[in-house]
């Protein structure tokens, strides 16, 4: 699972909008999608026991639509995907049924917009539970300001609550230094650790909010972003430190794409303390051995994603290459060498075959990893006249 972790971290961040995968032209009115499995060929999973679905997902639309979606373009094997979905004629979704291989319903979802196309109530209901929620914003607000929600177990009384929608969410101050051409974005927030003695902490929220460093980014001369640094600043039991948690450095070509991305790791572990003055006290501690990993990306003339390759410790540990025919993957050769560095591998080839509707919607994809097919993606779409 840590190899299939790894890699997906680094799958479809960049890719270029012109590449078409799941997206519907024109104005849907109902889809139906999902995948049959051929020649004997199953879904991804990772440990046994898992359902079609796959082990420790999280259950939500779009993560499912996501997960499918990227793997399906990026890997060689499939996820599980069966849907079937309404719109309005704003292209909203107001309706989404999930089932399981089985036919069993995994969740059904019902949604109503307002004028402002804005999600004022929504259902989510399956066999063991059942949950109303209801959103309310301000006046011509796209973010809703609270959330009414009645939640409800299977044979168990319904139980209604509150939630302040911006509440959990903390506010962000950004301070640019023009001579070093740095953003500095510090979170302003009242939440703290509270100690409950032996040795056992709670989430708790102050009565004075503290401002603490999220994030670092440096820019070129172009204003392109060219070293970033990500900080944990939620968990200090003493509320008092934050700690580095992922530096990446970035090289573009002349056209602005990204062609390497580094991820900085020197085997050390580094916490940072704000004083009242201002200033910062950096600690420094010994921790893994220092590793090396960058991620080169290389496009096509019409600046399409061409090939991605990772490297660990200069040795390639994946790599992905792309072939198109106008805005649609044709050909992907995927190289997985995680734990096998040293080896001569050679890639799979994936090759997808495309059926169109009138619209110039794909409605079927055959996935063939080499030579043989083994996943077909299927959508049935209605439209509104």
């Amino acid at each position: 699972m840590m190899r299939l972790l790894i890699f997906l971290t680094f799958l479809s961040i960049f890719f270029n909008a012109q590449v078409i995968k799941d997206t519907i032209a024109g104005n849907p009115k109902f889809v139906k999608e999902s995948v049959v499995f051929l020649n004997e060929s199953n879904p991804f999973t990772f440990m046994k026991g898992d359902d079609e679905y796959g082990h420790a997902v999280i259950m939500t639309p779009k993560n499912l639509r996501e997960r499918m979606r990227n793997t399906w373009f990026e890997t060689d094997f499939c996820r599980y995907i069966n849907n079937e979905t309404s719109y309005d004629k704003n292209r909203n979704i107001i309706q989404e049924t999930w089932y399981y291989r089985s036919g069993k319903i995994v969740d059904d979802y019902v949604y109503t917009f307002d004028s402002l196309n804005r999600l004022t109530t929504e259902i989510i209901k399956n066999e063991y539970s059942e949950k109303r929620s209801r959103y309310w914003y301000d006046k011509d607000s796209k973010t809703a300001d609270f959330e009414e929600y009645y939640s409800k177990w299977k044979d168990e009384p319904a139980k209604r609550n509150v939630r302040n929608m911006k509440k959990f969410s903390p506010l962000f101050e950004v301070k640019f230094d023009t001579l070093s051409k740095t953003d500095s974005i510090f979170a302003i927030t009242n939440s703290i650790w509270k100690s409950l003695g032996n040795r056992s902490y709670t989430r708790s929220k102050d009565s004075v909010y503290y401002k603490k460093l999220s994030r670092v980014k440096v820019y070129n001369n172009q204003y392109r972003v060219i070293e970033e640094k990500f900080f944990n600043y939620e968990d200090d039991y003493e509320n008092k430190k934050v700690y580095l948690k992922d530096h990446f450095k970035y090289e573009y070509d002349v056209l602005g794409n990204i062609t390497k991305k580094t991820n900085v790791k020197d085997g050390k572990y580094y916490s940072y303390i704000r004083l009242g003055n201002g200033k910062t006290i950096k600690e420094e501690k010994n921790g893994n051995s220092a590793r090396s990993s960058y991620t080169v990306y290389t496009y096509t003339p019409d600046q399409k994603l061409k090939r991605k390759t990772v490297y660990y410790n200069d040795k390639v540990w994946h790599d992905i290459r792309f072939e198109y025919k106008g805005d649609y993957i044709t050909r992907l050769f995927y190289l997985d060498k995680f734990g096998r560095e040293d080896e001569e591998i050679e890639p799979v080839q994936i090759s997808f075959k495309y059926k169109f509707d009138k619209q110039k919607n794909w409605i079927e994809v055959t996935k063939n990893v080499n030579g043989k097919d083994l996943y077909k993606w299927l959508r049935k779409i209605e439209y509104y006249d």
